[in-house]
């Protein structure tokens, strides 16, 4: 099964979206996740192993504002 969530965040300029995660929550199963941006533009990130998490996530998926065009200006409101 697959538990989805979804946080809000914000652009400087004031244009609002969210991050979405899909997350595999069966017991014993390997670690996976997947994170894409819903009103942002940006890279999608899966994520298999704990190594592959970056430092800064929103950093390194690096979200464009469809309102001002400013790229990495998002943080979770």
């Amino acid at each position: 099964m697959t538990t989805r969530t979804r946080d809000r965040v914000v652009c400087e300029c004031g244009h609002q979206g969210y991050l979405c995660c899909a997350e595999k929550d069966q017991p014993f199963s390997s670690l996976w996740k997947s994170y894409s941006f819903e009103g942002f533009q940006g890279r999608d990130a899966v994520i298999t192993s704990n190594a592959e998490r970056p430092e800064s996530l929103l950093a390194a998926m690096q979200p464009t504002c469809p309102q001002c065009g400013q790229t990495a200006k998002v943080r979770f409101a």
